[in-house]
């Protein structure tokens, strides 16, 4: 296993965000998160980051305990995410936003410049490279935050719903690409995605939370055959979708 979370909990005042989460992700895998709005899905990847620390429980990743790790050494140590919304250094071209990561990932010289240029290349990035962040559109501009994780050499890369406000044809383009990273660069994927169609389609196994808590977890066939799962989905509303 590259992750595992063993009882994580995670409270706000009286509010229960997580309730003893057990995970496992196994080392190169695209495993899916997925939950109606609520369900604790963002906290859960903030939790793993080290945003928050939780209230309760371990994360272990690679074999280490991080639980009480800062985002920083957390990064550091090979794990990346991006944000439900883009952030990137919009004043920065492109080829500077992938520096940023690069040189955060401890990279230096040489070895700097090479993995900036075969990420650029590996995500067909290279014709932007001199654009300023800022002018680029919104499904280039998730290509890049992703770029600039890739950058810093993580190992486990986390995506916090990265098709939200795109098009068809740009989700079916952005699933090829994690499709790539996964296969083709070797890096483990945890995804959380409010897209349940597109997440089963990319997902090999997937995990689905409601009020904080675990309700299923397995092999995407199974978990959207699971009779707790169709009652979330479909029990409770358009607020659900």
């Amino acid at each position: 296993m590259i992750l595992e979370t063993k009882k994580v909990s995670k409270a706000f005042g009286r509010i229960e965000a997580l309730i003893d989460v057990n995970m496992t992700v196994r080392k190169g895998e695209i495993f899916g998160i997925a939950g109606p709005n609520g369900a604790g899905k963002s906290t859960l990847f903030n939790v793993i980051s080290g945003t928050f620390s939780p209230s309760s429980g371990q994360i272990v990743f690679e074999g280490k305990d991080i639980t009480k790790l800062n985002a920083h050494r957390i990064c550091h140590l090979g794990l990346a995410r991006t944000f439900q919304i883009p952030q990137t250094f919009p004043t920065l071209s492109v080829y500077d936003n992938l520096r940023v990561g690069a040189t955060f990932g401890g990279k230096i010289g040489r070895e700097l410049e090479k993995r900036i240029q075969e990420t650029l290349g590996f995500l067909n990035l290279t014709s932007f490279r001199d654009a300023l962040a800022s002018n680029l559109d919104l499904y280039t501009t998730k290509l890049v935050m992703m770029a600039a994780c890739l950058a810093t050499g993580c190992r486990l890369l986390m995506l916090d719903e990265p098709l939200a406000g795109l098009s068809m044809t740009e989700i079916n383009a952005f699933l090829e690409v994690v499709r790539k990273i996964n296969g083709g660069h070797g890096t483990t994927v945890l995804i959380i995605e409010h897209i349940l169609d597109s997440l089963i389609d990319v997902s090999d196994r997937m995990l689905i939370l409601h009020n904080g808590a675990v309700i299923c977890v397995g092999e995407p066939n199974e978990v959207c055959q699971d009779p707790k799962v169709i009652e979330v989905y479909l029990g409770e509303g358009e607020d659900s979708q």
